[in-house]
């Protein structure tokens, strides 16, 4: 057996040592990689620990946003929205106790338009609160986020910052963050708390500072649409109240009516906008306006204000002035009409140019008739104040015959005058609306035969050269007339035939009954009647133009239309110059029984 060499062995020992010695700094070495790897571990399962809660903080955080955002878009009253905000609240953070107060820099004042809390209840939720200094004011004038327990508060009150503060005063722990509207420092969120449990922190904070910001927004948003609903409310107040009718017109239907317009044409707004918009439109008018608004809509220039007229509901005319400009009306064309009601203004206008007109008349009738009764009274005049020097100076020599046909010609020319001034009269109560009319039973054959036979005497020089025809009916035939009248009608109708037949001819009164009424004709082969003046024939004081020097005051036409008038009557000619005239007459005259006569 071979003994070990010692030196391999010693060798063999150190090598074993230091094998020993490497393992016990490798196993020093691994333990300590054990212990750093279990540190880095533990902290690397904290981080994800902390990372997992601030990632579901965040989604929470995201979802209450994004609520927020949606809630103010819901058409909520403002108070409704903020109840939503301090629900949503609530899921980020302990905020049973939480108000909003909103700072009226104009005013200066502070709103708190929602106050909830367990000590105060909502009897701080109020506005018009003057501005003091409280710890929601210190907020403000900070502009940062304010963090308040018992010993802060005790000390910034006896610095003089708290001297105004208000309400339940116990809390443990308040929070205070500003909020940024318009652009300044307008507004404070505040949560607060009353027991140990509740302490407030910067992380609730800047919580509480992310939720505010949204909130902001929201609130100008309402802030916007609240000025928005009160602009509206000012302008609809207006443009209801207004007396100008106001119309937008859209695919040729009213798509607005206000109030006047319902009133200017008698038309509910339902009723106005379930027809076209032309629906109560004159039709003589429609035809102007439909053009002129196709024109408007086309662009092309057009007059922006006219006139047209409507048929209300009652089935009155009325004239309207319009004035029309395009709008946009929901993101499409329209058109924005002011109507104002102009019937009064027209009327007005035509009642004055009736009046104009009424005047020009009246003067012309003036001159006419002095014109008139200087040429007409002329003449008989004349002959009485020659008569009367002739009797003055002759008296003691004229023969009885002579002396006799000199004061026959004094009464003639006195009966002239006076059955001049008798038509002027006649006139006179016409035009005054005095003229009476008073019907009864006469008997038409006698009369007409009386009044022929008073012509004769009256007119005997020219009635001599005329042949006289008449044709009446019966004598025990009775109608309903006014004998006055009708002796107006037919003495002036056939004086006037006979006087314009100055070469004879044949002068015929008919006398026929219609049933319920009586036509009276006369006819004559006198001068006739030029065509140019046959309009104005029954005019005061016209005279046709072929009259020549036959004497005539123009009035007895002009008497006969009146006659005729009252007894609802008409009147008729036909006339040919050279060749004679033929007037006709229907009356208004039933047959009446002979008892019935008066």
């Amino acid at each position: 057996m071979t003994t070990p060499d010692p030196d391999l062995i010693a060798s063999l020992q150190t090598q074993l040592r230091e094998l020993q010695a490497d393992n016990e700094t490798l196993r020093s070495l691994l333990d300590q990689q054990q212990i750093q790897a279990r540190q880095w571990l533990q902290h690397r399962t904290s981080e994800l620990q902390r990372e997992a809660v601030e990632q579901k903080d965040a989604e929470a955080m995201q979802r209450v946003f994004y609520r927020i955002a949606e809630r103010a878009t819901a058409g909520l009253s403002f108070y409704d929205f903020l109840q939503v905000v301090h629900q949503l609240l609530r899921e980020l953070m302990f905020a049973d106790n939480f108000f909003i107060a909103l700072h009226d820099h104009d005013k200066g004042v502070m709103d708190y338009p929602y106050y909830v809390d367990e000590k105060d209840g909502d009897e701080m939720q109020r506005d018009g609160v003057p501005y003091k200094r409280g710890m929601t004011e210190f907020v403000l004038e900070s502009g940062k986020p304010q963090l308040m327990d018992g010993a802060r508060f005790m000390a910034l009150r006896e610095s003089g910052f708290m001297a105004e503060a208000s309400g339940d005063l116990s809390f443990t722990s308040w929070l205070g963050v500003p909020m940024q509207i318009h652009g300044r420092t307008g507004g404070v969120l505040v949560v607060q708390g009353y027991t140990a449990d509740v302490i407030y922190d910067d992380n609730d904070a800047n919580i509480l500072g992310f939720f505010a910001n949204h909130v902001s927004a929201a609130i100008e948003r309402y802030q916007a649409i609240e000025a928005l609903r009160k602009s509206e409310a000012r302008y609809r107040s207006v443009i209801e109240n207004v007396g100008v009718g106001v119309v937008v017109v859209q695919d040729g239907r009213m798509v607005f009516v206000n109030p006047s317009m319902e009133r200017i044409v008698g038309h509910t707004t339902a009723a106005l906008m379930a027809m076209p918009f032309t629906g109560a439109i004159h039709p003589e008018d429609k035809p102007t306006v439909i053009e002129r608004h196709q024109r408007r809509l086309r662009g092309e220039a057009v007059e922006e204000n006219y006139s047209f007229r409507i048929i209300t509901a009652q089935g009155e005319v009325r004239t309207l002035d319009l004035s029309a400009v395009l709008i946009q009306w929901s993101n499409r064309d329209a058109t924005l009409l002011f109507v104002v009601d102009a019937t009064a203004r027209v009327n007005a206008e035509l009642n004055q140019k009736r009046a104009l007109q009424q005047q020009i008349e009246l003067n012309d009738l003036k001159s006419r008739f002095i014109t008139m009764a200087s040429h007409e009274f002329r003449t008989p005049l004349a002959t009485i104040h020659g008569s009367v020097d002739l009797l003055m100076h002759y008296d003691d020599r004229m023969p009885a015959d002579k002396k006799r046909l000199t004061l026959q010609k004094i009464d003639e020319a006195v009966d002239r005058m006076t059955h001049m001034l008798e038509n002027v009269l006649v006139i006179g109560r016409s035009d005054a609306g005095r003229l009476q009319f008073k019907p009864q039973a006469s008997p038409v054959n006698a009369f007409c035969r009386s009044l022929v036979d008073e012509l004769r005497s009256a007119m005997a020089e020219p009635f001599s050269r005329i042949q006289m025809n008449l044709d009446l009916p019966p004598d025990a035939h009775y109608y309903l007339v006014d004998e006055t009248l009708i002796r107006n009608i037919v003495g002036n109708l056939l004086s006037n035939a006979i006087k314009y037949s100055p070469h004879g001819g044949r002068v015929s009164l008919s006398v026929q009954p219609l049933p319920g009424e009586l036509e009276i004709r006369v006819t004559d082969q006198g001068i006739g009647i030029p065509l140019a003046d046959q309009p104005q024939l029954f005019e005061s004081f016209h005279r046709a133009s072929n009259v020549g020097t036959i004497s005539g005051t123009g009035l007895g036409l002009t008497i006969v239309r009146e006659a005729v008038q009252c007894h609802g009557g008409r009147i008729s000619v036909q006339s040919t110059p050279g060749e004679g005239s033929t007037f006709t007459v229907v009356l208004t005259a039933p047959q009446m029984a002979q008892e019935n006569a008066q």
